[in-house]
């Protein structure tokens, strides 16, 4: 039987989504072993013996490809090591993946240019998984240590599998979510002392272009800009390098639709309870129609969802893929309203399992909404569309089969 190691106990939202992978790959006939991050040294320990009893029992570590995997998450584990060898001239210790042989399943769930580092010194067997489909295309540009790469959506936690009518429902609208604007400046750089361009100028202008056509990527925007205005041309690693310091940028055109939107929902009377930080910070913040409710963990966000009879969404920036706010509000039983993407407009039709609407076109979101409170019997029909789609297609299920099938 194989084995699959995951790692937890760094963040309370991937470790919601291990735990489904977990499930998932047990019901498909997978062990598993988990590396507690809180009781570090003995996970370890416990990891380091399980291999080499693996490795024994294979006859070899070159057996260990085909009884481990590691399948984590934002490249937690990436640089766990083992001790060096007795007997080892060099005296380095070995990357564990690399000394067993071991595929290292990395799912990115934000951009890759916020992990630099982490894929520039990824195992040489690791496997990255994009959950949109321009960072795909963004890790074979930059990253050529990264031997393979993919595409893998998203997924949805459902909890229970009762759910009240949206009738009966307490909140809503919901919007669970973060205004990174307010948490983002640890990632902002001396502009002064980029001198590839005027950075000053270019962080505006590009801002600025971003807004104007929200469909476009981040890197996008980025390169088009230098590119005319600068009089040399410019190598893809400094290109590179110049996206990796000007990437707040990506967080910042995310705020301003993410506040647009629930903005324009209240000022047009409609209510909306908010969670996550930032919605306090916003000069609009007294206003009686926002409901703002803190902060609090990813599982106390499901059973809110279950109450809501409106889950709100906003993608953070991605232009072909979609956010876990979606499927988690689709097996809520909720009726989803969400930006969209190339790959939302793939995989759901507007008006049937959710309702999408374009940022160009955000002014008209709040007769979207009210719509929906006007017809409660054809939303709860949406909503119900919904819940059967996210449930076929877009459980942590549907993507263990998929990297069972693909990478294992």
């Amino acid at each position: 039987m194989r084995t699959i190691i995951f790692f937890k106990g760094i963040y309370d939202t991937l470790d919601l989504f291990t735990e489904e992978l977990g499930n998932a790959f047990a019901l498909l006939g997978f062990a598993s072993f988990v590396y507690d991050a809180n009781r570090r040294e003995q996970s370890k320990e416990e990891l380091l013996a399980l291999l080499e009893q693996g490795s024994a029992y294979a006859g070899g570590r070159e057996g260990q490809e085909q009884r481990f995997a590691c399948v984590t998450f934002n490249n937690m584990g990436y640089n766990l090591n083992i001790a060096p060898e007795k007997g080892v001239s060099d005296g380095e210790s070995r990357n564990v993946w690399e000394y067993y042989g071991i595929p290292y399943i990395n799912i990115l769930m934000d951009h890759p240019f916020h992990y630099d580092r982490p894929l520039k010194k990824a195992p040489s067997t690791a496997i990255v998984l994009c959950t949109d489909r321009n960072h795909v295309k963004y890790i074979r540009r930059f990253y050529k240590n990264i031997r393979r790469t993919d595409f893998l959506a998203h997924a949805g936690v459902e909890l229970g599998k009762k759910h009240k009518p949206l009738a009966e429902r307490g909140i809503d609208v919901l919007y669970a979510g973060a205004l990174p604007i307010y948490t983002v400046s640890e990632m902002i750089p001396d502009l002064t002392s980029i001198e590839e361009v005027d950075a000053e100028a270019m962080a505006g202008e590009v801002l600025a272009e971003l807004v104007r056509h929200p469909d476009k990527t981040t890197e996008q925007a980025i390169e088009e800009y230098v590119r005319a205005v600068s009089r040399e041309e410019m190598t893809e690693e400094r290109l590179a390098n110049l996206i990796l310091k000007m990437r707040f940028l990506d967080s910042y055109a995310t705020s301003f639709f993410r506040e647009q939107a629930v903005r324009i929902l209240v000022e047009s009377g409609i209510r909306v309870t908010a969670f996550g930080t930032g919605w306090d910070q916003c000069e609009w913040s007294s206003h009686p129609n926002l409901d703002y409710r803190g902060k609090v963990l990813a599982p106390e966000i499901l059973p809110l969802m279950n109450d809501s009879k409106i889950v709100l969404n906003t993608m953070t920036w991605f232009k072909a893929g979609a956010h876990d706010r979606v499927f988690n509000g689709m097996l809520a039983g909720a009726a989803v309203v969400t930006d969209d993407s190339s790959y939302m407009r793939q995989e759901f039709t507007d008006g049937k399992e959710l309702v999408m609407f374009s940022r160009k076109e955000l002014g008209s979101l709040p007769e979207r909404v009210s719509e929906l409170f006007g017809h409660m019997e054809r939303t709860q029909e949406l909503a119900d569309c919904g819940y059967r789609a996210a449930g076929e297609r877009h459980t942590w299920k549907n993507r263990a089969e998929y990297i069972a099938e693909c990478f294992l």
